[in-house]
C-alpha cells in the first residue's frame, strides 16, 4: 500500500515544519518524523 499528499496537504505541512524549525532548531524534524512515522503505522496497521 502507498500514499501521497494532496498537494495543497503537501504545501500546509512544508510550511508547518518551517514553522517549527524557526521555534527552535530541530523541532521542524522532528514533527516531519512524527507524521511520517505515524503514516507508515497506518500504512502497517490499517485496520487498526
Amino acid at each position: 500500500m502507498s500514499y501521497w499528499f494532496h498537494p495543497d496537504a503537501e504545501s500546509e505541512f512544508n510550511q508547518a515544519i518551517d514553522y517549527y524549525e524557526e521555534i527552535e532548531t530541530g523541532l521542524g524534524y522532528d514533527f516531519a518524523i512524527e507524521v511520517y512515522t505515524t503514516i507508515q503505522r497506518s500504512l502497517i496497521y490499517p485496520n487498526a
